[in-house]
């Protein structure tokens, strides 16, 4: 049967020139500076994103070797690598295999000729200096001009803001080396290269017919195929068929797999097994689907199993920038983090790094749809074909190996390569619009014919970015767009803000933070310390701060950036979920989508990200989990105030809905009033107006709560009739004690944004709260989960403007 041996011991790094003795390599994978790093060659600024001091490293050639013994074997023998970054040229026992020149491809080679079965092998691989390469094209394009006027660096295929500072290293991170598994593959007389289940529902969802085809090679003619497929509900099924056909099969009343919140995601295992023509096993390859029935009714407005789907989540960016070597608990950890935020889609950006396996299986069992893009951003592309010729290779890879997954919802050309020539050169032709308007999009018509593809995002409309057509990326803080508060599609969505206090003290390496500064005409928001750990002029980006009080240490200065970006998502993601106005109460919703720019983040980087580099959650992550509750509860503070519900379940709710306006000063309830609502799936309600109130003086609260049939409460909110910066919060006390992982919390008078903080024995970080950063009224008591890698430690809860603080000892 076909073997893989991974080779992973014995390696040793060196320079081409001699200058460091020859390097162990501790374990693998692992990039150079990883290397570097763990011999103390480098120091671990690097790993900050400040990579001034190491970029010498991106312009040496650097050579991994090592030995390995090949067991006897008398058919075919390759060697694969899954992760190259970037130019390389590989040998075997002195004899060049191959070289490769793009990080987003594996590539395989056949060394049965080359290679000593029984004996010793000599394995290396020489990465050349991607600064010398960068040097050359920039010299070449000097020579003789791109059309497209394409920067040197997108002719080379490798991590886009490797070239840049964006994401948080400065002034570039060329990263270098080995990221992927090194494995000798042994050969059978035949083998199983790939198979395709390809399967259609019908209409009534209780039939699929399937297909499954398999791709071979070798002397595969005249042999046979098992297929053993691993129904949900624990149903085994066996087939056999032969190599030359297909199989086809017939479920009856398959069981379906849903987007979370909608139901339950059902995986089928498919095991296709390749035999000799005496039996015997050669290869095997598993692969798991889900049925379901993807349908889209107008640009981006998707039904998955006759059901609408909107589609509320964040972009996904490199999970960690200091090496392309993929962390799985870092991936499964972010994953958690959005499934918790009640996101059921991700945008996996054309800009990053290609993801492992880890994502989409983790997506398919979560029911987290992706929106996945190519390897292309914002930028134009090289006229070359050998640069069009990488791009659909890669393409093609990715289609291959991703179309089976259920969670994957569509394919995209890449990240604002259009809107970048609309910022640079408006109502100029965009050179590379053949490669994404045709050639990307036929390659997903051959390969992948079900699935939808967006040429680029954003696109379509007038100009590439218009909220009235396709998706549009937010950034109506710095420009003025028209049609944006209710758009088609929102993919980006960001205002930046400062990460949690201890999260801040280790970006900037520091137990004291610089204080807050006035904000003056022509100044930055903050203190310009804070321009090391940022990039790509965030100060223009900031959320509506001068709504909040002035700062005067810098734990207000997080609270008031923290809050401002939060408020800001709360109105504005709340207004897209309605998708529409009062005065249009039947109109159909008119958003479709919003996804937060962004996740998380790949630097210890100040930004706009919801997750800081440590994975701590800030309070734009808690403001936007609210909003995304499949069954929204929203105060909208307009001509007249009126609560809409937006009820994203798979079911109707009904019940009652109790509003109250809150008098904080008087510490009571004003006045009150009930009223039944119903709401189906998929609908934006508005329920009532607080008209009945009459006029009241803006320093009180308006709070909704709604109540099923039970007397349950199902969904609250709480807003303000003025600004923070206008309103006078009691100094409440709050009762904390915590009990088998779930913490109990009350108030004496209205908590203005609670804040709980864990502490291990001064380990701040990594405490997992269901909730934080919440208002709470007198009569509440709030129970919340605890979650994390801590089993023990204490546990303190304050709110903002109060000066007292509340303990209880945790213990798991």
């Amino acid at each position: 049967m076909k073997q893989k041996i991974l080779l992973h011991s014995g390696w040793t790094l060196k320079d081409a020139e001699n200058k460091y003795p020859l390097l162990d390599i501790p374990q693998m994978p692992a990039q150079v500076h990883d290397i570097l790093f763990s011999h103390g060659i480098i120091n671990d600024e690097y790993q900050y994103g400040n990579t001034s001091g190491c970029r010498w490293v991106s312009g040496q050639k650097w050579i991994y070797q090592t030995s390995f013994e090949c067991p006897a074997w008398e058919k075919g023998i390759r060697i694969g690598f899954e992760g190259l970054d970037t130019l390389a040229e590989i040998f075997l026992n002195g004899v060049t295999i191959g070289k490769h020149s793009d990080s987003y491809l594996p590539v395989r080679y056949d060394v049965k000729d080359i290679i000593r079965p029984g004996q010793r092998n000599e394995l290396e691989i020489v990465f050349d200096s991607v600064i010398e390469r960068l040097e050359q094209l920039e010299g070449e394009i000097l020579r003789k001009g791109t059309p497209a006027g394409a920067q040197a660096s997108r002719y080379i295929r490798k991590s886009f803001h490797d070239f840049t500072g964006y994401l948080g290293a400065k002034p570039d991170f060329l990263k270098v080396g080995i990221f992927g598994e090194v494995a000798l593959e042994l050969i059978d007389e035949a083998e199983l290269v790939d198979f395709d289940i390809d399967y259609s529902l019908n209409d009534t969802l209780n039939r699929a017919d399937v297909r499954v085809s398999a791709l071979t090679a070798g002397a595969a003619q005249g042999n046979r195929l098992g297929l053993a497929v691993s129904c949900p509900d624990g149903t085994e099924l066996e087939y056999s068929f032969a190599v030359e056909e297909a199989l086809d099969i017939m479920v009856q009343e398959p069981m379906l797999w849903w987007p979370r919140g909608h139901g339950r995601q059902d995986l089928y295992c498919f095991s296709l097994s390749l035999y000799s023509e005496d039996g015997r096993l050669m290869d095997k390859k598993t692969k798991q689907i889900g049925f379901r029935k993807l349908e889209m009714v107008e640009c981006l407005d998707f039904t998955i199993n006759k059901r609408q789907i909107k589609l509320w989540g964040g972009n996904l960016t490199p999970v960690d920038g200091r090496t392309a070597c993929e962390n799985p608990e870092r991936v499964k950890e972010i994953v958690q983090l959005a499934f918790d935020c009640n996101m059921n889609t991700l945008r996996v950006w054309g800009e990053g790094d290609r993801f492992g396996d880890m994502l989409y299986e983790l997506a398919d069992r979560m029911g987290i749809l992706l929106w996945q893009e190519f390897f292309c951003g914002h930028a134009q592309y090289p006229p070359e074909k050998s640069v069009r010729e990488l791009i659909l290779e890669e393409a093609e890879y990715q289609i291959r190996r991703l179309r089976h997954h259920p969670s994957l919802l569509l394919w995209c050309g890449g990240n604002e390569c259009f809107m970048s020539r609309d910022f640079a050169k408006p109502g100029e032709e965009y050179g590379a619009a053949q490669l994404f308007e045709y050639d990307l999009k036929n390659l997903c018509a051959r390969l992948d014919p079900g699935r939808y593809y967006h040429v680029n995002s954003p696109f379509g409309g007038p100009y590439t970015n218009s909220p009235d057509f396709g998706d549009t990326h937010s950034y109506t803080n710095s420009w003025y767009v028209p049609g944006g508060e209710i758009p088609k599609f929102v993919s980006e969505n960001l205002r930046v803000s400062l990460p949690p206090v201890r999260s801040l003290k280790r970006y900037l390496k520091t137990d004291k933070l610089p204080q807050p500064v006035p904000l003056t005409h022509g100044s930055l928001p903050w203190p310009e310390e804070f321009e090391k750990v940022t990039s790509a002029e965030s100060f223009k980006k900031i959320p509506p701060i001068e709504q909040f009080y002035d700062a005067v240490n810098p734990e207000q200065m997080v609270y008031r950036f923290g809050m401002a970006a939060g408020s800001y998502l709360k109105e504005s993601v709340e207004r897209y979920r309605r998708g529409k106005t009062v005065s249009a109460p039947f109109a159909h919703r008119g958003c479709k989508g919003h996804l937060i720019w962004k996740l998380n983040t790949t630097f210890p980087h100040i930004y706009s990200s919801i997750l800081d580099y440590y994975l701590e959650p800030g309070i734009p992550y808690y403001y936007l989990k609210r909003a995304y509750e499949p069954l929204l509860v929203s105060i909208e503070v307009a001509d007249h105030i009126n609560i809409w519900i937006v009820n994203d379940t798979a079911k109707e709710v009904q019940g009652t809905l109790t509003a109250h306006l809150f008098d904080m000063g008087g510490n009571k309830v004003c006045c009150s009033l009930d009223r039944p609502f119903h709401a189906g799936a998929g609908e934006a309600v508005p329920v009532t107006t607080l008209d009945e109130f009459g006029q009241f003086t803006r320093d009180k609260l308006l709070r909704a709560c709604l109540k099923d049939g039970e007397g349950n409460v199902i969904g609250s909110a709480n807003n303000f009739a003025d600004i923070e910066r206008h309103l006078a919060f009691p100094q409440a006390r709050l009762s904390l004690s915590c009990k088998d992982n779930i913490l109990s919390v009350s108030t004496d008078r209205f908590a203005r944004c609670v804040e709980l903080l864990g502490s291990d024995n001064g380990d701040e970080f990594g405490w997992r709260f269901e909730d934080n950063y919440f208002d709470l009224f007198p009569d509440e008591v709030k129970q919340i989960r605890v979650a994390g890698c801590h089993s023990n430690g204490i546990v303190t809860a304050k709110a903002a403007y109060s000066p007292h603080v509340s303990q209880a000892v945790y213990l798991k």
